[in-house]
């Protein structure tokens, strides 16, 4: 019954009112009887089953009902699917009603509009686009609108929303539940063909929007008696020129139907006056617009919100969509640029205003109305210039213009009213003056000008516009409404202009490049790179997604060099982020960039990918070691993400306290922690040395270590040992462990944590056997304490000292610690560590007689060792090595020598051990050294040593001093220090002579003991050097032993006395070689040698003489030779053939002159297969050339004919054997040598010889002599 009534009540008291009604003064007296208020006092039953038909009407109004609901439903859906089929099918959101900001209200008064100008005008440039965004008011919402039988007029500016309003309202009247009969009718007024055709009610209703099925009558009568359930949508009326519409509006028709009319602002004022509600649609709200982009963009919507003029602009619903769009594109590889959107928003909006479906239709729509959006730019860029965004100079009525504006009516007088017009949105009016620029470039260099001045700053946001309207890229506006060539011509010389106007200190390097970013010009990229030495200095920005596209995108077209990038300070979304670790390949990754990128991320609010950054630089996180907390944190959490172990960087930038935020995070990260490096970094580039760079960099990784060690100890005590070790891994001081672990005990002590000490001996223990500690940095006092925790001794190896007595006395007490004690030398000359150890020995020795301790015996244990004072494991047994152990050795005698003097003590004899110990040869300077030390030192030995001398002296004392060593010399040997052996022959020739001087005064075996020191096949040299190609040299030895020889002789000569004879062991011992230049040395020296051999030797040239007396001293020396060979000094063997020929020559006179059969011998000596070449270079192919020997032969016997010819006198069957030892195969080039001189040595062989041409003559005769060979010749080729 109660549900009987209620339907009734519904259809005729009709709807309730959403908004309170305004009081009359008749109705505040009487109050009427409320017959609906006394039904509802009384508790009726629900009846389930009572008459369907009966709650619904009649039949042919529900189904009619249900049709127009069907109707509605794909208006609306057909609405959404336009929307939604601007986006890529891949990409398409599910779009529906976002709220609108709706308001009711009047108009705004000129005074308000004043106020609103003046304050934009003072107004920044975020506050003022801040404005343009509605404030939420209390909410109305369409189905607020549809519960109410009041009439609404619906105003906005284009694009605000008013369709998508009614849309809404028409879907939730669709599904609404159907009990109750209403009807809902939506005319599209922008569609007017059809409704102008109508010229009744019943045309409008059924012949233009739906006619009923079945009972059209009894449809149109039920309308027409409960008009109150009639609800009609006029949506974008401009004027009421149908009469049917205005009849309807003016409720002469369907009076209590409820209307709802859409319209702009300029046309409310047909509407205002009548009895409706005016409620103005205001766009989004900022939570409309955050939620709308999520829908449409997902994730990406950060790039619309981090960009304030695109956040307000999205304030539009129609702008927003055309926003999203563009952002969700992925067409183009590239994001797309800002101005893009613009256009496509311009083209949207001409597009709904000319209902062109077809974009070549659209572009043949905007050239026709060209004029009018140029005049529409005009006023743009004249209000840009006054610094207003009222639009007074506006003369354009064109529908298209005004779809880009809201009017502003401003009462001037009591009876006159002004429409101004501005933007929706400021922005837009920069991009139409942008637009009018291109259209004027005489204005440009203006506007340039214009945006460097504080005044006119504002004037550079038309920059970007400008910058990619000259790129012809789709989709294309200007090429509609300038012409190319036109626009091609304001293009060239623009971008130049433009980066050369902004050139300075103070240039804004992320201003170009949002405008190169803009422009999509690589070539412009390059320029800008270019001027700024391809170096961007982006500090202390903060950059939304959209400057790091930018930035992205000039760094990408960087082909040939890399850029430095400097990022400190900077704030960075993710979205920016993840562009710019895209483009860091072309990016130089040196610091401080990988610091600074790192410092953006952990401390970015946002979730970042971490494995994208990592992937940059080999796993690797880079971080500054003071920061904030959150760094840290940050840091942490990045590596227990990952997998695989990070490697982390440290920077310093100043010495600084440790941070214990880093230590907390070092700790607490240490397990996924893979390496530690360290670096410093300073902002005053080159304020600092490369080594004092190296030393801040160790102290403050040293002192971190130890900080971090200390809070282990502290804190970590069950674990501390392996964490230690983590740490010590981790700061790579295996290499020097030990200076740590002192550097650790004395940071525990200075601490004041000596009490956690004993915790703490199984990591002293831990250290490797030999302690390497410098002295002369740190209390030795540390190292005793540390020593004092070893489970046993230990070696000490020293890099410094202290002299101070403090020091000395603490070493000393060190060492009932201590096993061995060495030194690692720090120059070539030993004389300080000398003087140390010396002083030491004396310490010991007067702290021995003081207290009785047997100190000295102590020490000397340490010491005695074969490579005193160097560790066994530094010494290589090399000849550097045994110098400086043999330096020091004679420094440390002569000092102590000289202290036991002075005090009287006696240290020497202890020392016994430490000298024997050293090692076998013995290495002295001569003429640094007094022999005398020597001597001393050789007399503590058990048995004689060998002896090499660096160096030599030529006073007579030392050279008696050294006679006085030899009972204690195994072997003399010495150092060459050049290739002429001529000085080291003189010191020797002057000490045999003079070791024969002393024989004869003393009568003793001087020079036989001499001789014998001296008797091994490599004197002078130590032969160590027989196993050392590099050091043994034969011919420096045959040099030595050739002067040695000359310099006794004269000797010799000058005292009568004989020394030779005794030399002889010495000369025979000589290696089997002996190598002579007859041009430099005497070759009767060599006669003189060979004759002291006890058998024949080989003998090889190095050099030749023409002279006649060498030739003959030469031959002199056949009958001592075994061998006679050459060592080639070119590849032309000419000089050596004539030298040999001239010798064969001399040879056949001196035969003929004494019947000698020296030709036969010195055939003999140079019958071998390599002659003249010594046959070990048989072994080796880079020594042994067979086409050298080949012409040397063939010269030589070119030679020996023309003497044969000359004298008479037959020589070449002498020399038949020299020539049949050759090798198998002859090798000529007939274009250099005579064929007719192989065809004689080819006579020569025993046999058939291979012949190979290197070369060959066209000459007939040459020819001939070839054919002539032929029967001596095995194969040619």
């Amino acid at each position: 019954m109660k549900r009987i009534i209620d339907m009734t009540r519904k259809r005729t008291l009709g709807r309730s009112s959403l908004f309170p009604e305004k009081k009359s003064e008749a109705s505040t007296g009487t109050k009427k009887f409320d017959l609906h208020h006394w039904i509802s006092c009384f508790s009726f039953k629900e009846d389930t089953h009572m008459d369907v038909n009966y709650l619904q009407g009649p039949r042919p109004c529900h189904r009619y009902q249900r049709k127009l609901k069907s109707k509605a439903q794909k208006i609306s859906n057909k609405f959404w699917m336009a929307n939604k089929n601007l986006f890529e099918e891949r990409n398409r959101p599910d779009l529906s009603y976002t709220p609108l900001v709706l308001e009711e209200q009047g108009n705004v008064s000129p005074s308000k509009i004043k106020k609103l100008k003046s304050k934009k005008s003072k107004m920044s440039r975020p506050k003022k686009l801040r404005t343009y965004i509605p404030e939420d008011k209390p909410e109305i919402s369409p189905s607020d609108l549809l519960k109410t039988d009041k009439d609404y007029v619906l105003v906005g500016k284009p694009g605000i929303g008013k369709t998508a309003l009614t849309h809404e309202m028409l879907k939730l009247w669709a599904e609404r539940d159907g009990e109750e009969l209403d009807y809902m009718f939506y005319f599209d007024m922008r569609e007017t063909s059809d409704l102008m055709k109508a010229t009744s009610l019943e045309d409008l209703l059924f012949s233009v929007f739906s006619e009923p099925d079945e009972g059209k009558e009894e449809v149109l009568d039920d309308i027409k008696k409960n008009s109150d359930n009639v609800t009609i949508i006029f949506d974008g009326i401009t004027d009421l020129s149908s009469s049917v519409v205005k009849r309807l509006v003016d409720k002469d028709l369907l009076p209590d139907a409820k209307i709802i009319i859409t319209c702009r602002p300029d046309d409310e004022e047909d509407f205002f006056s009548r009895d409706f509600r005016r409620v103005e649609v205001k766009g989004f709200s900022e939570w409309s617009i955050k939620t709308y982009l999520s829908v449409t963009l997902g994730e990406e919507q950060k790039k619309v919100l981090n960009n304030l003029e695109l956040l307000t602009l999205c304030h539009v619903p129609m702008y927003a969509l055309m926003v999203s769009v563009c952002f969700s594109s992925e067409i183009s590889p590239q994001p797309c640029t800002t101005t893009e959107i613009y256009i496509n928003i311009v083209r949207l909006c001409l597009k709904m205003n000319s209902n062109k479906k077809k974009t070549k239709c659209l572009n043949f729509y905007i050239n026709n109305k060209r004029e009018q959006i140029l005049s529409l730019a005009e006023a743009a860029f004249n209000a840009a210039e006054r610094k207003t965004v009222i639009l007074t100079d506006l003369s354009c009525e064109d529908s298209c213009v005004l779809s880009f504006l809201k009017p502003l009516f401003i009462k001037v007088a009591h009876t006159e009213t002004i429409t101004a017009y501005s933007f929706l949105h400021y922005t837009m009016q920069e991009f139409f003056a942008a637009l009018w620029l291109l259209k004027n470039p005489d204005k440009v260099q203006d506007v340039f000008q214009q945006s460097l001045t504080e005044e006119m700053k504002h004037m550079r946001h038309l920059i970007p516009f400008m910058c990619r309207l000259l790129n012809e890229k789709n989709p294309s506006l200007m090429t509609c409404l300038i012409p190319a060539e036109e626009l091609r011509s304001t293009s060239d010389g623009f971008f130049k202009e433009l980066i050369n106007k902004d050139r300075g200190s103070d240039v804004d390097i992320l201003f170009l490049c949002q405008c190169l970013y803009e422009s999509q010009c690589p070539e412009a990229c390059s320029d800008l790179l270019n001027t700024l030495d391809y170096s961007l200095d982006l500090s202390e920005q903060s950059l939304d997604p959209y400057s790091c596209c930018a930035v992205a995108y000039v760094v990408s077209q960087s082909k040939e060099r890399k850029i430095h990038l400097d990022l400190e300070n900077v704030v960075i979304s993710e979205q920016g982020m993840r562009r710019l670790i895209g483009c860091l390949q072309r990016v130089q990754w040196c610091d401080p960039l990988p610091r600074q990128l790192w410092k953006i991320f952990l401390l970015s609010e946002e979730q970042m990918d971490h494995s994208s950054l990592l992937g940059v630089d080999g796993n690797q996180l880079h971080l500054p070691v003071e920061g904030k907390k959150q760094l840290f944190e940050g840091a942490v959490k990045v590596m227990q993400k990952v997998t695989t172990k990070v490697n982390v960087c440290l920077y310093w930038d100043r010495p600084t306290p440790v941070c214990q935020h880093l230590c907390e995070s070092l700790f607490e990260g240490l397990l996924h922690i893979s390496s530690l490096s360290f670096r410093v970094t300073h902002r005053d580039p080159g304020s600092e040395d490369q080594e004092r760079h190296h030393e801040t960099l160790r102290r403050e990784k040293k002192r971190l270590l130890l900080e971090l060690c200390l809070k282990a100890a502290l804190h970590k005590e069950e674990s501390f040992h392996s964490v230690v070790k983590r740490l010590f891994s981790l700061f790579s001081v295996n290499t020097d462990l030990i200076n740590i672990l002192l550097d650790f005990y004395q940071h525990v002590k200075s601490e004041g944590c000596s009490s956690v000490i004993p915790k703490l001996r199984s990591v002293f223990q831990s250290a490797p056997s030999v302690w390497i500690i410098d002295l002369s940095e740190r209390k030795t006092s540390i190292l005793l304490e540390v020593l004092k925790l070893q489970p046993e001794k230990k070696q000490v190896e020293l890099t410094g000292w202290s002299d101070e007595e403090s020091e000395v006395r603490s070493l000393l007490q060190c060492l009932p610690y201590i096993s061995q004690l060495s030194f690692v030398p720090q120059s070539s000359d030993p004389s300080d560590e000398a003087r140390f150890f010396g002083n030491l020995f004396c310490a010991a020795a007067e702290r021995e007689q003081q207290t009785g301790e047997k100190i000295l015996e102590m020490l000397s244990s340490v010491c005695t060792y074969q490579t005193f004072p160097l560790n066994d494991s530094y010494f290589d047994d090399d000849d550097d090595d045994l110098k400086y152990q043999c330096d020091f050795l004679l420094d440390l005698f002569s000092h102590v020598k000289d202290d036991e003097t002075k005090t009287g003590l006696r240290v020497l004899p202890v020392f016994q051990s430490v000298f024997q110990s050293a090692p076998s040869v013995w290495i002295i300077d001569l003429s640094k050294r007094k022999t005398s030390i020597l001597l001393e030192v050789l007399k503590l030995q058990p048995e004689k040593k060998q002896v090499e001398l660096t160096g030599c002296s030529d006073e007579e004392s030392e050279v008696r001093s050294l006679l006085q060593c030899l009972p204690y010399i195994s072997q003399l040997s010495f150092v060459s220090q050049s290739s002429d052996p001529s000085d080291e022959a003189r010191f020797f020739g002057n000490l045999f002579c003079a070791a024969a001087e002393r024989e004869q005064q003393t009568g003793e075996k001087i020079l036989e003991l001499l001789s014998s020191v001296c008797t091994y096949q490599t004197f002078p040299l130590n032969d160590r050097d027989m196993d050392d190609d590099d050091d043994y040299d034969p011919e420096y030895q045959c040099d030595f032993l050739l002067d040695l020889c000359s310099h006794v002789k004269d000797y010799e000569t000058k005292t009568g006395l004989r020394v030779l004879p005794s030399l002889q062991s010495v000369f025979q011992s000589a290696p089997s070689v002996w190598f002579i230049d007859p041009s430099k040395r005497k070759t009767s020296i060599l006669l003189e040698v060979l004759k002291l051999q006890p058998e024949k030797k080989q003998v090889e040239l190095t050099g030749c003489s023409d002279e006649e007396s060498e030739v003959r001293s030469l031959l002199q020396c056949l009958p001592y030779i075994s061998q006679l060979s050459f060592v080639s000094q070119s590849s032309d063997p000419s000089d050596e053939a004539r030298f040999f020929g001239n010798l064969f020559c001399a040879a056949a006179e001196r035969e003929q002159q004494t019947g000698e059969k020296i030709l036969e011998l010195l055939s003999s000596v140079c019958t071998y297969q390599t002659f003249p070449l010594n046959d070990r270079d048989m072994d080796d192919d880079d020594d042994y050339d067979p086409e050298y020997q080949c012409d040397f032969l063939l010269d030589l016997c070119s030679h020996v004919k023309d003497y044969e010819t000359k004298t008479g006198l037959r020589v070449l069957p002498s020399l038949q054997s020299v020539f049949q030892s050759a090798p198998s195969v002859w090798f000529i080039d007939p274009s250099k040598r005579k064929t007719s001189i192989l065809l004689e040595v080819l006579k020569l062989q025993p046999e058939k010889k291979q012949v190979e041409l290197t070369g060959c003559s066209d000459e007939e005769s040459e020819v001939r002599s070839l054919l002539q060979c032929l029967p001596y010749i095995s194969q040619l080729r």
